[in-house]
């Protein structure tokens, strides 16, 4: 796996093109930024869904409810479980 930033921009005629200009809210690095109101931990997530902190868990494990594992942890992202509600 590798952790380089691919090139911006594209190959015309041999030439490397300037990337195209960043509108969104991306850091320098490429990474759309965050908020901590954005990301939620299984506890709030549960409250938001009316479920046990132990189903949110489960359902994470299965890929069910789009999350990420940091370390031990868990977050998900508010977005995300909005859009999945909306469904």
């Amino acid at each position: 796996m590798s952790l380089r930033r691919p090139r911006q921009g594209c190959m015309v005629a041999g030439m490397l093109t300037a990337a195209p200009p960043i509108t969104d809210s991306r850091d320098p690095g490429g990474r759309v930024r965050l908020t901590r109101d954005e990301v939620m931990t299984a506890p709030e997530v549960a409250e938001l869904l009316h479920l046990p902190v132990s189903t949110v868990y489960y359902l994470a494990r299965r890929g069910e409810l789009p999350a990420s594992r940091l370390g031990r942890t868990w977050r998900f992202l508010r977005p995300r479980i909005e859009r999945l509600l909306e469904a």
